[in-house]
């Protein structure tokens, strides 16, 4: 690497937090207050999700010599991208305050239980649903990102998986990459370390135990004529990593006046997005949407041709809150916010989004803070109106204990993930420093200033983590970290979204404000610069994937 290029990568880091020298040895004074020092040596380490990011995690983890233990509530690997017919247990109205969740736990552990269909008032099929909670994925679901930008490492889809991919295409991709590690259900590999059917309903530090982590675990085995074994258990581990889906596991429900009231009175006629699987159950049913984004209007492009009409009601802009203008519903009446008053529905699909929860994590949660206010308290919440987690490095890891660490990016390609699990395994193996926790606290920049749950994204994050690893493996030894290699068919996205949307869209969904990066650094300019491709001509991008709809072209930008 030329000398210049090292310099550029120290400023960023300089930059982006405010530091005074550049990120390298020697530029701090040893001394207790400068670096975080882990309570004890980090051996056991809890992932708890099966999905893109809990897999990578977990085979990380397990390359640098941790003893991992990987569990997964569902019966199989893929995480948001397992389909299945099954549906959720439909949303309460109004939700359950995440705080006020209690799960239900035997006083003494370990314990088993056998339920029979029907005992306690429910059936077993409803036992499984509720404790798997399957994904919102529907059938005919198909991505919005290109296959090309939607692989896991030494993975690739068939050579025909065409550019708009399905869902079952994603799905067998994770799965081909867990048995490339080992990590798949049937895997005899590491069969000590997955543990699928098997929920997390604490993650604590007990009294007394103050340096470890105490997991509750719940695991379903069905067992002959149709009954049901739960076991009960618990587990310690050094640190755990939260490699679930921390954006979609929690159905989103705006405050509606008069939506309770309905709800009670035609219990199947209101439902979440997250419950829809096909359009065949809809067939001659006047449809209305809540919501106009991915979900609304997937959902409702699956509808067309089956139901007799589809309705979809959208805000004209987006807001900084999580709610939107009063609905109001009465005698089968709606009234939107705008004053316009629609009927004869005989069906409302509510396409309002997720939020995060993850209830199993206790004492982290303050729902009496709203929006990206900052709290008061002792303790730094992680969870509060569930739009986003703060409290993070940017890192991932959690500042008042960094044993604690958040998947905080995609998993695709050649995303940030793979960064990030080397950097946990690297900083628990006492090969990589963090900040101290007051340092880490410094350089926060509060949740009014956070994008995706951390300071920074995309290519200034990858950055700074290449600068991060490589700077301490001249400390401790090692080898170095590559960025990602250039990659010219990012190029052609650029071009054809810039193409399509407004320079203000196309600044915001490229993978780094371009205000933070040389712009020499950039193929596409947005703002008050002309669109300039700087190595393929329309008539290569022709050439390479045809012409695309336009619609097409459009749609990929909204995961950018």
């Amino acid at each position: 690497m030329h000398p210049s290029k090292i310099c550029t990568l120290s400023l960023c880091v300089t930059t982006v937090f405010g530091l005074q020298r550049p990120l390298k040895p020697g530029s701090y004074q040893d001394s207790e207050d400068i670096y975080y020092r882990l309570p004890n040596d980090i051996r056991r380490v809890a992932v708890i999700g099966a999905g893109p990011a809990g897999l990578q995690f977990t085979s990380t983890l397990i390359k640098h010599g941790f003893e991992v233990r990987m569990f997964e509530r569902a019966p199989n690997p893929g995480g948001i991208w397992q389909y299945t017919d099954k549906v959720p247990i439909p949303v309460t109205f109004p939700p359950i305050d995440t705080m006020a969740y209690v799960p239900d736990i035997p006083e003494t552990l370990p314990a088993t239980h056998v339920y029979e269909d029907g005992e306690e008032g429910l059936t077993v099929e409803w036992r499984i649903r509720e404790h798997w909670a399957p994904s919102p994925v529907w059938k005919n679901m198909t991505t919005t990102t290109p296959s090309k930008w939607m692989t896991l490492p030494d993975t690739n889809y068939p050579k025909n998986t065409p550019w708009k991919h399905t869902q079952m295409d994603v799905s067998r991709h994770v799965r081909q990459y867990a048995s490339s590690v080992g990590l798949n259900a049937n895997d005899e590999e590491h069969a000590n370390v997955t543990a699928y059917w098997t929920r997390v309903e604490r993650v604590e530090k007990v009294a007394g135990s103050q340096k470890r982590w105490t997991l509750t675990l719940r695991k379903l085995t069905p067992v002959r004529d149709g009954k049901l074994e739960v076991h009960w258990w618990q587990e310690e581990f050094d640190a755990v990593v939260v490699g679930n889906d921390t954006d979609n596991d929690a159905a989103w429900v705006p405050t509606i006046p008069g939506l309770d009231d309905w709800a009670r009175v035609v219990p199947d006629a209101v439902f979440h997005s997250r419950q829809y699987r096909r359009p065949q159950p809809f067939a001659n049913k006047n449809v209305l949407i809540v919501g106009g984004g991915y979900s609304g209007v997937g959902i409702a492009n699956d509808l067309i041709g089956f139901a007799r009409s589809v309705t979809v009601s959208t805000r004209e802009r987006f807001d900084n809150g999580p709610s939107p203008k009063p609905v109001n519903l009465k005698n089968a009446l709606i009234t939107l916010a705008n004053g316009t008053v629609v009927s004869d529905f005989d069906i409302i699909i509510l396409a309002t989004g997720h939020r995060r929860s993850l209830p199993y994590l206790v004492g982290f949660h303050n729902s009496t803070i709203q929006g990206r206010d900052e709290p008061d308290t002792i303790k730094a919440p992680v969870i509060t109106d569930g739009t986003h987690l703060r409290s993070l490095h940017w890192t991932g890891h959690y500042i008042d204990d960094p044993t604690l660490l958040f998947c905080t990016d995609l998993p695709w390609g050649g995303g940030l993930v793979g960064y990030q699990a080397l950097g946990a395994a690297r900083v628990w193996a006492g090969k990589a420093r963090l900040p101290s926790i007051t340092r880490m606290w410094k350089m926060y920049p509060g949740a009014a200033n956070l994008l995706r749950d951390v300071p920074v994204t995309g290519q200034v994050r990858v950055r700074l983590f290449v600068t991060w690893l490589n700077t301490e493996i001249l400390e401790f030894g090692g080898s170095f970290v590559a960025p990602p290699p250039v990659d010219e068919t990012l190029e052609l996205l650029r071009y054809y979204v810039a193409k399509q949307y407004p320079p203000a869209i196309t600044h915001f969904y490229d993978s780094a404000p371009s205000g933070d990066l040389p712009r020499r650094d950039w193929d596409v300019y947005t703002g008050e610069h002309e669109v300039q491709p700087r190595s393929l001509s329309h008539q290569q991008l022709k050439a390479l994937y045809g012409d695309q709809p336009s619609g097409h072209w459009a749609e990929l930008s909204l995961r950018w």
